[in-house]
């Protein structure tokens, strides 16, 4: 699979996380599985494929770059790297993603694994996302997590939209990721030739998640963002053509329905820091999760994007309503 050019490059931010691991690199005491856990869109596949760069590379980058005209950066950037798997969800023919990683793509990990290292270092492979396994693929990675083959590192990054079996979690090394600081997401942003105040307005729109501001781009999903806005003003009283306008932009494309959803998670979680009231903070950020796996399941179900924005205006108002 070729790595988007997006994917590498320096990797803002995560500095306990890239500390941890280089540490345990340096010390000689790597564990075999590690699992990368944050929300969607914070840089977790970028630093996981630095990780396999660090671990694949003769000349380890101590800053973590992954050099494209190095010859490991240019195999991985290829996605031809010998020692190196990324398993990702699968488009079909006609170039739509599909909701699940075939279990047969994780079985393969067990041939893979067997082999030697054909460049005589590591042999790597990272699952993006675990949020994305059915049962059997989760089943199949527990087994290559049992018996780990010598030489050999999982990277499993997990967006914490769905549970994870407890099994699976316990053999892994943690390694928590948090959003990003303003300053970094606008700095990422540029990096990736967006204009400052386009930038300063993404990292606005997507806190701390310049990933999601990336691929959430377009006037769909600037319509969807200030419709939901407009929307949500009053909570207590969504009036109906504020509603449509909502559930129609944000049905127009799967920008439009990241755009919306984001936009009602933040306004979410906004809402929950601006209560006095503990148990009035808790119960919105209740309804945040809520959002998340109202939206994780819609995905699942393919189900109709404004159906999806209107069950999560649903709860909204509900909870507004008291």
């Amino acid at each position: 699979m070729e790595i988007a050019s997006a994917d590498l490059g320096a990797v803002i931010g995560h500095e306990a996380a890239k500390r941890r691991f280089l540490d345990a690199l340096a010390a000689g005491h790597l564990h075999h599985g590690w699992m990368l856990r944050g929300p969607r869109g914070i840089g977790k596949s970028r630093l996981a494929l630095q990780f396999a760069a660090a671990l694949l590379s003769a000349t380890p980058n101590p800053n973590l770059d992954v050099d494209e005209d190095d010859p490991v950066g240019r195999l991985i950037a290829a996605g031809s790297h010998p020692d190196l798997r990324v398993i990702r969800v699968p488009t079909d023919d006609k170039g739509k993603q599909k909701t699940e990683i075939p279990v047969d793509s994780v079985r393969e990990l067990s041939e893979f694994f067997s082999l030697r290292p054909a460049m005589g270092g590591w042999r790597v492979a990272i699952i993006d996302a675990a949020d994305e396994l059915n049962r059997f693929g989760a089943n199949a990675i527990l087994k290559t997590l049992e018996e780990p083959p010598s030489r050999a590192i999982l990277f499993l990054i997990s967006h914490g939209e769905r549970m994870l079996p407890p099994t699976l979690r316990s053999r892994c090394r943690l390694l928590p990721c948090a959003p990003l600081s303003e300053a970094e997401t606008v700095r990422v942003l540029e990096l990736a030739q967006m204009p400052r105040a386009r930038a300063e307005d993404a990292a606005a729109a997507f806190p701390g998640r310049p990933g999601r501001a990336l691929t959430v781009q377009g006037p769909e999903a600037d319509a969807a963002i200030e419709a939901v806005r407009t929307a949500l003003r009053q909570l207590d009283r969504i009036d109906a053509s504020a509603l449509r306008s909502a559930l129609t932009t944000s049905s127009r494309s799967d920008a439009a329905m990241a755009a919306a959803m984001e936009t009602l998670r933040v306004s979410l979680h906004k809402r929950a820091a601006r209560e006095f009231d503990p148990v009035a903070a808790g119960d919105w950020a209740s309804v945040a999760l809520d959002a998340a796996r109202i939206e994780a399941e819609g995905r699942d179900l393919n189900q109709d994007k404004g159906q999806t924005v209107a069950a999560v205006l649903a709860r909204v108002a509900r909870m507004a309503g008291g």
